[in-house]
């Protein structure tokens, strides 16, 4: 769980669209957000170490006049409870999370939400972006609101 792949892991910070969100500029919203997945992804292997995939890095509706950046999304090679049965402890990885989330603007994770069989706590971001948790290993950083004019990747140098 080392280098990018590893940040990407811990980067499952899902963006989420904050009314009145101030808009990040493009020239500084990878570099960032890189940054911040980097230390997500060392406080995430303080509480068990896996190895993190990175996938989705990318404007996510092209041309858009509200232009959102998904950072990316992390899924690790187990989920965070690899144990039938075991439950899901929340509390080691809001310990170790919400120092990090807190020391770049994000509020602390939120309650346990739950879809189907699927476990995940949230965090909001400033430029209305939000980062997800999902108990099955997978972490998602979106919704980052940026000045990208056009609204592309190649923009934001992606």
């Amino acid at each position: 769980m080392h280098g990018s792949a590893g940040l990407g892991a811990v980067l499952l910070l899902a963006a989420g669209c904050g009314g009145g969100a101030t808009a990040m500029p493009a020239e500084e919203a990878v570099e960032h957000h890189e940054l911040v997945a980097e230390e997500l992804l060392a406080a995430a292997d303080s509480v068990r170490p896996l190895s993190w995939e990175r996938r989705s890095q990318e404007i996510i509706e092209p041309g858009a006049e509200d232009c959102r950046y998904q950072p990316g999304v992390w899924e690790a090679d187990e989920p965070l409870y690899p144990e039938p049965g075991q439950g899901m402890d929340w509390e080691p990885w809001r310990a170790a999370l919400d120092p990090v989330l807190e020391e770049h603007g994000f509020e602390a994770l939120g309650r346990e939400q739950s879809s189907g069989g699927d476990l995940w706590l949230e965090a909001e971001g400033p430029h209305g972006s939000r980062l997800l948790v999902h108990a099955d290993g997978v972490m998602r950083l979106t919704d980052v609101l940026v000045d990208a004019d056009p609204c592309e990747g190649a923009t934001l140098g992606l």
